[in-house]
């Protein structure tokens, strides 16, 4: 606990209460950010270079220049939300003008991996989380041959997570957590799931004002049927559709299906159309069993990727999906039991990554960041 409250003083030299935080960056990163930063009462404005913005403003919000932010009596602390090489380019702009990171800005993941965790547990009691998620089926429609979750390999027949048991992953997850920025029903895929409309209803009903955005991540291979539409409508439920059709032009006309049906649903499509993932690389990899350099490994990913599974709160989804589904049976006891947690300030060590051992086992089978470096045709199709 002293080491949280270290942390959190450190924060609070160059973030006090008093200060607010700006948004650099008007894209969809700044506007995920902004519902957040609202809750926390935190919000003090968004900064971009783009003229048409500046004139515009976003989500009715006034934009400011760097140079016209600069000139506020009273700066905002500045989060920065852009792409890794915008970010870079953004902080040579804010050091050339400066400004010193850290102590003046940062980047949006690190805001909300760390920053954010530590202000919202010491300011207000309250437990944030960046990302959540609960994987309702391991089945797929698709057969990728780099499935980040491995479920090429599980059989089309497998038995998909009770509707009993979603009901229990989301009671222990809000059990113990009162903010989350995002959070998620994927699979595999999710439409696949036949109780995915009680899911919805379920958590809608019992815990959307704790959830900032929740969402649904598709292939959109599939339809769901009015029913389902309805319930996504009532609880503004974000529908997430994964576009493979650089790799799969046959799925263009399934996205024109989908998204003519989910008119008047918020819906974000994502572009895969480098036609690249980062490669894992799950099964080819072995790190071997040195602590330290997988602690190095565990440390530079700092992935956001948390799973529950009923009491079971998974620090990466990946490395517990890959592991089930491909039979490797690696690290499936590394979890957080979120029905056994008598302090809150537990779910907070374990959302900032001090993990007991410093890393996970599947870390050993795994490039971790060094991923991005990889990079291999997305949505590339196994053959039957």
């Amino acid at each position: 606990m002293n080491e949280l409250r270290e942390k959190y003083n450190q924060i609070s030299t160059y973030l006090p209460k008093e200060r607010k935080v700006a948004i650099f960056g008007c894209g969809k990163l700044g506007e995920e950010l902004y519902p957040v930063l609202i809750r926390y009462a935190l919000f003090g404005g968004f900064i971009d270079n783009d003229k048409s913005k500046q004139d515009s403003g976003n989500l009715g919000e006034k934009v400011y220049s760097l140079e016209d932010f600069l000139a506020k009596e009273n700066r905002s602390y500045i989060v920065i939300t852009a792409t890794k090489d915008n970010t870079k380019t953004i902080g040579k702009q804010l050091e050339i003008n400066g400004l010193k990171a850290e102590q003046d800005y940062t980047d949006w993941e690190h805001f909300l991996k760390v920053i954010l965790p530590l202000i919202s547990y010491f300011r207000s009691e309250k437990i944030f989380v960046n990302l959540a998620q609960i994987c309702v089926t391991e089945r797929c429609t698709l057969r990728c041959e780099a499935c980040a979750h491995a479920c090429n390999k599980v059989s089309r027949d497998a038995q998909d997570m009770s509707f009993e048991s979603v009901k229990k992953s989301a009671d222990s997850f809000f059990k113990n957590v009162d903010i989350v920025k995002e959070f998620v029903l994927i699979g595999g895929e999710p439409f696949l799931y036949k109780d995915l409309d009680k899911a919805v209803e379920y958590i809608g009903e019992n815990y959307r004002e704790k959830i900032i955005m929740f969402s649904i991540t598709t292939n959109g291979t599939i339809t769901p049927d009015d029913t389902l539409i309805a319930l996504i409508k009532k609880y503004d439920v974000t529908v997430r559709i994964s576009d493979y059709s650089y790799t799969l032009p046959n799925l263009k006309k399934s996205y024109e299906r989908l998204l003519e049906k989910l008119q008047g649903v918020k819906t974000v499509l994502l572009d895969t159309s480098k036609n690249q993932w980062f490669d894992y690389g799950f099964f080819e990899v072995d790190n071997g069993e040195d602590e330290e350099r997988l602690k190095r490994i565990f440390k530079t990913c700092n992935t956001p990727c948390r799973e529950i599974r009923e009491n079971k709160y998974y620090y990466c989804v990946m490395a517990r999906s890959v592991s089930e589904n491909s039979g490797k049976d690696v690290g499936l006891d590394e979890y957080l039991d979120m029905d056994a947690v008598k302090d809150k300030k537990d779910v907070l060590v374990f959302e900032l990554g001090l993990v007991e051992n410093g890393y996970l086992s599947m870390c050993r089978y795994c490039r971790g960041a060094e991923a991005e470096k990889f990079l291999i045709p997305a949505a590339i199709q196994q053959k039957r």
